[in-house]
């Protein structure tokens, strides 16, 4: 299937990373964070000073103990971090000095759908997988419809997926065998950028081939499911990414446990932008190090549009494969509106940059104006490509109407799906955490 996508916007930043890989050594201290799962309410499987293995659970979903999230190294326990109300914050594991990352795991190849759920939930496999609606770990006795792996990334600054899957691609067919089977031999939606150089997922066999092109959000794997397989209420989609799906094929045919991955270090105050390999939870503070042009700036775990801010300890987030780098904003600027802006993006014509479409802007955090009441606007249709009505959603999600919201797509959508309407909005309103907020209504009520 072939699908354009004619609304949206494509925001050009520079300090994208070119085909380069960056040396990184490994941390010390590797830093396992709760946070990383949305609404996950973790239960201590640990304490400071275990000893743990790759593949040890650290702790698990007190909602349902199957489960579970594992230590990605050998090694020990050295801290468990508490925040407000004694809530955890981050498991820290100091490594051996022989940086294990892998574990060799003995069980029997498993022939049936049960088997493959209950090996994913015991090794910690299980969290790679994420449902719609919710954007939430489904219930190990959840039934999809059907499953979605996103082959391209249309964020800013996104990384090439070709260089991401450059050597997890040989377990990628495994890996799709064994979801099959946890799934219960439903559809597979492989969905790949139309035109682009689909070299790891063209040979693929036994699932769907979609190709779409058009601006952000096309890689959005919101947007896949709307056009390819829509939810209804009730329904169920899993979706996951390749390298996670391959990480699940090499288990199941070489019996190896790892977390290791690929991202790229992007943003435009970064020297030198480029790709490195991980692991989860590793400390990327030796990558930053000397590599930024200024001090002021802000570390976000994914895309400027939709990724989460990372404190003094950066790390990766589980489900991300970028770190965008900006600066901080703030500072008042001398007749800022009266000048001609070449340098400056904005989604009108405003400034005179909309004379030189080619160009990449350097950004930062500012708002560049003041937060106000909603303003009855067309502005969300211009780049907002589902077949649903943003303004009307997005107030239904501010005064968590359930029943409008219901009413008007609710489960179709999550917040990643609103980032451009966050970002064109006159009155600067954060629209990601209000529908997160109201998503998280529906869901407790579902649960009731």
């Amino acid at each position: 299937m072939n699908i354009k996508i004619a609304k949206g916007l494509d925001l050009k930043l520079a300090g994208a990373a070119p085909d380069m890989r960056l040396d990184f050594a490994c941390s010390e201290t590797f830093h396992i964070k709760p946070s990383d799962f949305r609404w996950l309410k973790p239960k201590l499987l640990v304490q400071v000073g275990d000893r743990v293995e790759v593949g040890t659970p650290l702790f698990c979903d007190k909602q349902d103990e199957r489960v579970v999230v594992v230590s990605p190294v050998k090694g020990t326990v050295k801290d468990i971090v508490r925040g407000e109300k004694r809530v955890i914050e981050e498991v820290r594991i100091d490594r051996d000095q022989d940086l294990i990352i892998d574990n060799r795991i003995d069980f029997n190849t498993p022939t049936d759908g049960d088997s493959v759920r209950k090996l994913m939930l015991q090794y910690g496999l299980w969290p790679s997988l994420r449902q719609r609606p919710f954007a939430i770990i489904p219930s190990p006795d959840s039934k999809p419809k059907s499953i979605f792996i996103p082959c391209f990334d249309s964020n800013p600054l996104a990384p090439d997926f070709n260089v991401l899957m450059c050597g997890p691609d040989i377990f990628l067919q495994s890996g799709i065998q064994m979801l099959q089977l946890a799934a219960g031999d439903v559809p597979i939606h492989l969905c790949m950028r139309e035109g682009a150089d689909n070299q790891f997922f063209e040979t693929v066999e036994n699932v769907q081939k979609h190709y779409i092109s058009g601006p952000h959000p096309a890689g959005n794997v919101g947007t896949h499911i709307h056009h390819i397989d829509p939810i209804n209420r009730g329904d169920i989609v899993w979706y996951i990414d390749p390298q996670e799906v391959a990480r699940i094929g090499q288990f199941f045919a070489e019996h190896t446990l790892q977390f290791g991955k690929t991202a790229a270090l992007t943003g435009p105050v970064v020297k030198n932008p480029g790709y490195f390999h991980t692991v989860y939870g590793a400390d990327l503070t030796a990558l930053l190090t000397d590599n930024l042009t200024q001090e002021n700036v802000r570390l976000i775990s994914g895309s400027v549009l939709s990724g989460s801010k990372l404190g003094k300890c950066p790390t990766l987030g589980f489900y991300d494969r970028q770190v965008t780098v900006i600066a901080e904003g703030g500072q008042r600027e001398i007749l800022g509106w009266l000048l001609p802006g070449l340098k400056k993006w904005s989604l009108s014509h405003t400034f005179l940059s909309w004379l030189t479409p080619k160009r990449t802007y350097d950004v930062s955090t500012s708002l560049h104006g003041g937060r106000r009441a909603v303003m009855m606007t067309d502005v969300y249709d211009k780049v907002f490509p589902l077949d649903l009505m943003p303004l009307q959603l997005l107030k239904a999600c501010e005064i968590k109407d359930i029943e409008q919201m219901e009413a008007l797509g609710i489960y179709e959508v999550d917040s990643e799906d609103f980032a451009l309407c966050e970002l064109v909005c006159p009155s600067k309103k954060e629209w990601q955490r209000i529908v997160e907020d109201a998503i998280f209504e529906c869901r407790m009520q579902n649960v009731e």
